[in-house]
């Protein structure tokens, strides 16, 4: 009991200075992920262990301390928060939940708007005239920002219209735009001033600085979201949405993304909608709010301790997931770059189960800090990579431990070097490491170099492991009875990756130096170097001086270059495929020409059915040497469908898009076209 205690003290502990930092200092010092962890943390183990429960815990406070730069005022009522769920089962539950309280089971109307990422005010009116503002405070007091709060170009200092109410309190969220935001902080930079972290720590500064000029400067923003009326008011107003356009009558902004829904499929709709549209708006929302429309039924259903019974606000799943680091594995690239790869619990983000990460580098575990064990924070960095964003220090554990980086090869055991330049770790043994052989022949025979079909990954290894392959020269020597050895390679197979193979010997320049792999020689640094050079003899005799006249390659990358030529291995192997294979090339410019005269250039193909004169992969191999791209499936953007005997349900599919279709009998003619 003593350590869930202690635990439970941590974490109050930590929370209670993170809102304050947020509430009162208008700055935030961890994430919303974070938060939001340790904050259910809490309310597991209270949940668990009722007596333990104390009033100043978070779990049972609505805001923060007040800052002393202003003078405290009482609200009329509670300004309560909002109880928040994350998806859609929390919702349902809600829904279960208030139909039991009231005792209903047909459907409800139901408000629905969005949850602005800004600081909730308090306006009151009288005889339609803005006497006060406050912010929400700890709910029950909050500060005078009245002053402020005028100069807010959004918020009417007097309201307009008819059936004005004597005294009225109007709630709403103070926000920034966006593009306000980049602004002020372009600004700030000119001026080397501190710069704002966020839009809605902007606002919370700027609604809250002790100069009303100031905050009239910022351009913050005023959007309705409730009113109350202190007296008995007209019986038509008696719902919410109803009271939201009475307000947008008297000249209070509203939001105009508000919608009544009647049923759990038109809120999760427009929950959907605004999930994928909210990167496009010009103001945060984390979420959206749902609330009962009657007026009469939120009356019945009252408020708890913390938030209405009436409303729940439906937060969007996070760019970030917390989960535990169990192991970092220590992974060997093509050029013997040692990488460091988190494992962790899967979590989904984005729609995608994650449980690996790449750490990149040595420097990055030292700057994160980071221990087998950790509680850490994921996300997908631009929606696509997964990255380790950061360690939740406050729940470090006993049984957490360091991570060591290792002094020897993972696969080889050849100790390890440090290019403190470069700032990686690499293991130098080239080939004869089996993890850099394996990568480097996948590598040579890509999409993108000396192209093999059906030549993938899965073949290669078997082909290392029988011993049958060492390097890209062994592949130009396989005989059937060699690749029939294999798993699930049978005869037509063989004769077809053989076939391929011979093919690729006709290739570019730029294809054959993106095929040796030299690091930092990606496909635009290949062609620039095929652009310059003559011959190949030129390139392997060139000083590191004249490498560095290329354009686009810089020292680094002309000393890798410099370096790969320097090895005797390297140019015995290159002068054997060019000599002895036959691997050769046309003048990239005549090449370039050549294919841009073929019927087939940079078009978009799909195939489907058996072709009498082509095998499949011997027809893919020819319509890319043509410049095609293949694709598997029939869209709009495809060019040509190209059918042969027994197609499928493609050929009808491209029919009704009216795309050109090609039997095998005119692609032969087709083929030849120059």
């Amino acid at each position: 009991m003593t350590s869930i205690k202690n635990k439970i003290d941590k974490l109050r502990k930590n929370i209670l200075k993170y809102e304050y930092f947020y509430h009162t200092l208008d700055q935030s010092i961890v994430s919303d992920a974070e938060y939001d962890y340790l904050l259910q943390q809490l309310y597991d183990l209270e949940s668990q262990n009722k007596e333990l429960i104390t009033l100043d815990s978070p779990t049972q406070k609505v805001g923060a301390n007040l800052s002393n730069k202003f003078k405290k005022i009482k609200h009329f009522s509670p300004m309560l928060s909002l109880e928040n769920t994350f998806d859609i089962n929390g919702y349902l539950t809600f829904e279960k939940r208030i139909k039991k309280l009231i005792n209903i089971d047909r459907a409800m109307s139901l408000c629905c708007e969005l949850k602005i990422d800004g600081i909730a005010i308090s306006i009151i009116y009288e005889e339609g005239i803005l006497v006060r503002a406050a912010t929400r405070g700890d709910g029950f007091t909050g500060e005078n920002v009245t002053a402020n709060a005028q100069m807010i170009e959004s918020i009417p200092l007097q309201l307009k219209g008819i059936d004005i109410p004597k005294r009225l309190e109007v709630r709403g969220e103070v926000f920034m735009l966006k593009s306000d935001f980049i602004k002020l902080n372009q600004k700030y930079k000119i001026n080397q001033n501190k710069i704002f972290s966020n839009p809605r720590n902007a606002a919370a500064g700027s609604l809250r600085h002790i100069n009303p000029k100031t905050t009239a400067k910022r351009k913050l923003r005023f959007s309705c979201y409730g009113c109350y009326f202190f007296t008995e008011h007209n019986e038509e107003l008696m719902t919410h949405y109803k009271r939201l356009m009475k307000c947008l009558s008297w000249g209070l902004p509203i939001n105009k993304e508000i919608v009544l829904c009647s049923s759990y499929i038109e809120v999760i709709e427009f929950y959907k909608k605004f999930e994928k549209k909210r990167k496009s708006l010009d103001f945060d929302i984390d979420g959206i709010v749902i609330k009962v429309n009657s007026i009469e039924l939120q009356n019945k259903l009252g408020f708890n301790t913390k938030s209405p019974r009436w409303a729940i606000a439906f937060k969007f799943f996070s760019a970030e997931r917390i989960t535990i680091l169990n192991d970092v594995k220590f992974q060997v690239g093509r050029t013997g770059s040692i990488t460091p790869v988190a494992c962790f619990d899967p979590v989904y983000i984005s729609g995608v189960m994650i449980s690996k990460a790449s750490l990149h580098n040595k420097n990055e575990i030292e700057r994160l800090n980071l221990h087998i064990n950790d509680s850490v924070i994921i996300c997908r960095s631009g929606d696509v990579i997964p990255k380790l964003l950061s360690v939740v220090q406050t729940t470090r554990c006993n049984n957490a431990k360091k991570i060591i980086f290792p002094k020897f090869c993972p696969v080889c055991n050849t100790k390890l070097l440090e290019n403190t330049e470069e700032k990686i770790i690499r293991c130098h043994a080239g080939l004869t490491c089996d993890a850099q052989k394996k990568k480097s022949l996948y590598h040579f025979f890509s999409k993108k170099s000396l192209y093999v079909i059906g030549l993938g990954p899965k073949i290669i290894d078997e082909l290392i492991q029988k011993r049958l392959v060492k390097n890209p020269i062994d592949f130009f020597y396989l005989q059937n009875v060699d690749l029939t050895k294999l798993q699930n390679v049978g005869n037509k197979k063989s004769i077809n990756i053989i076939n391929s193979i011979n093919e690729c010997k006709k290739t570019t320049f730029k294809r054959f130096i993106y095929a040796l792999g030299i690091p930092g020689v990606g496909e635009t640094i290949s062609e620039k170097i095929a652009n310059y050079f003559t011959t190949l003899d030129e390139l392997m005799n060139a000083d590191i001086l004249k490498l560095n006249y290329i354009e686009g390659v810089g020292t680094v990358v002309s000393n890798n270059i410099f370096n790969y030529f320097s090895i005797i291995s390297n140019r015995d192997m290159v002068n054997e495929l060019i000599i002895k294979v036959g691997i050769f090339w046309k003048d990239q410019d005549q090449y370039e020409l050549d294919m841009k005269k073929t019927y087939f250039f940079h078009k978009k193909i799909v195939l489907t059915g058996v072709f009498n004169s082509f095998s499949r992969m011997k027809l893919k191999k020819i319509l890319i040497n043509l410049g095609a791209k293949i694709l598997n499936n029939i869209s709009q953007k495809t060019d040509y469908l190209i059918y042969g005997k027994n197609f499928g349900s493609k050929f009808f599919k491209a029919k009704n898009l009216n795309i050109k279709m090609i039997s095998e009998e005119e692609l032969e003619s087709l083929i030849l076209i120059k």
